[in-house]
């Protein structure tokens, strides 16, 4: 119960909430581009209150990325962790999706997570989407450009790896830009 009330008032200072089902390679993510040190685990549910991290920009500027636990089909009716991670999502301005390259269907992924979204909270709806393809240390440019097609056309995407560190520059350079776009 402590950590609960000591998680909440950190999540209001996020700007970045991180999507994604459990596994996607979002604590690994959160690592390598933060000085926050996650639990790393493969299994469902590592991360069961959200991990923060500042992400270091250039010019001594920096933001705030918070790892939000795993949503998972029904969450939005509060099964799994439902709710208790759902809300912290609210208070992003921007949420990065992230979507597995060895998904087996990157377009029903990101659908299942979206739908997600809107069914706890259509407001959410509004909020500035990216979409990073983790684990793209793999891919060819046939494979990208395969799940490109896959993904939703009117959302931002980059191929990552956080293990290589491909792409990295690249995402932490569209999250700062995105943060500071005004309506």
């Amino acid at each position: 119960q402590m950590i609960e009330r000591v998680v909440e008032p950190l999540a209001l200072l996020a700007d970045v909430g991180l999507v994604g089902f459990p596994n996607a390679g979002k604590s690994t993510l959160l690592s390598s581009i933060t000085a926050a040190k996650p639990k790393i685990a493969d299994y469902a549910f590592t991360t069961l209150t959200p991990q923060l991290g500042m992400v270091e920009y250039r010019d001594g500027k920096s933001f705030c990325i918070a790892d939000l636990p795993g949503i998972i089909e029904g969450a939005a009716e509060g099964r799994g962790l439902g709710h208790r991670f759902l809300r912290h999502i609210e208070r992003n301005p921007v949420l990065l999706f992230l979507v597995p390259a060895d998904s087996p269907d990157h377009k029903k992924e990101m659908a299942i997570l979206m739908d997600e979204l809107e069914r706890y909270n259509p407001e959410l709806m509004d909020k500035r989407f990216i979409i990073a393809v983790s684990k793209s240390d793999m891919l060819d440019a046939e494979l990208k450009a395969a799940i490109a097609r896959e993904l939703p056309p009117d959302i931002p995407h980059l191929f990552i790896s956080s293990v290589t560190g491909q792409g990295l520059r690249e995402l932490k350079d569209l999250l700062w830009k995105t943060l500071q776009e005004k309506d």
